[in-house]
């Protein structure tokens, strides 16, 4: 071809692609639109088994339910929260912070909620409540019996009692008119109770009793000298935030996971795991 020639066939191929630029921007906002809907569900929940969704809880140490740092054994609570999160072709990541953090963390919506916690009736506003993950004990622990006898009575406040920060059962021993001391951890309770500066420590079984079973471990001396006193037994949840992406659906997937979990023997393998496992709690758990 001449270079007139070509000269002249370019010339027409701008001219018409001039004038048709509108169809050719509609058909590529069409087409982006196109793969960007396939991506978003390719990603969403109930698609196909070979994409899988991610959901992040965030845990507190809580041994035996929540271990940190143990990849054979993380806990029964994450083990069961996987399992049933699996079953719904669905990832779940379980990193570990301190329970007040990890509480700001899921009512933020910074992570999808929390691996469990107990109910209270101003969390109603933050968290979504799956079915519950089990019952467990709540207790005193003291070293002085006598101090059991006092709990139910008028002289009740005048007993000092610590409990971990951030736990429902900072409520409870406030509406008591117990004088509450605050505490990071059960580490932490068990080594006010040693030193006589509290009465008595009201925090929930599985991890207090782990930290017993294991104080020589940890440093903590003494620990013969506590006594236990269960005060009530109340169930605990998983916790979705309101403020992450579809909670109501990462709920029902849960939901779904947990029963079917259930039915097939899974969960109770599980604890069964941990009731025979090594410096575990044979109780069942509760939760912050």
């Amino acid at each position: 071809m001449t270079p007139f020639l070509q000269k002249a066939k370019n010339q027409l191929i701008s001219n018409w692609i001039g004038k048709n630029a509108a169809i050719f921007a509609a058909l590529t906002i069409t087409f982006i639109s196109t793969l960007i809907g396939a991506a978003l569900a390719d990603n969403s929940f109930g698609s196909s088994a070979s994409e899988r969704k991610t959901v992040t809880l965030a845990c507190n140490p809580f041994p035996a339910a929540m271990i940190a740092d143990n990849n054979v054994m993380p806990g029964f609570d994450v083990e069961i929260l996987r399992a049933a999160f699996a079953t719904r072709d669905i990832t779940l990541l379980t990193p570990f912070y301190p329970w007040k953090r990890a509480y700001l963390l899921a009512s933020a919506g910074h992570v999808d909620g929390l691996c469990s916690c107990s109910y209270l009736p101003e969390r109603d506003a933050e968290f979504l409540y799956s079915d519950p993950l089990g019952d467990g004990e709540i207790a005193m622990y003291s070293t002085n019996e006598q101090v059991f006898d006092m709990i139910d009575t008028e002289d009740a406040s005048k007993l000092t009692v610590g409990v971990v920060n951030g736990y429902s059962l900072e409520v409870y021993a406030r509406k008591a008119k117990f004088d509450v001391m605050i505490a990071n951890s059960e580490k932490a309770l068990v080594n006010l109770l040693n030193s006589n500066r509290i009465d008595a420590a009201l925090t929930f079984r599985p991890p207090m009793d782990y930290y017993l079973l294991n104080g020589d471990e940890d440093g903590l001396p003494d620990v013969e000298r506590i006594r236990t006193k269960v005060i009530s037994t109340s169930s605990h949840y998983s916790c979705i935030s309101r403020k992450t992406e579809a909670p109501e659906i990462i709920l029902d997937h849960l939901n779904a996971g947990l029963k079917t979990i259930r039915q097939s023997g899974l969960f109770d393998s599980i604890l069964a795991k941990y009731r025979t496992g090594q410096n575990t709690s044979d109780a069942a758990p509760e939760q912050n």
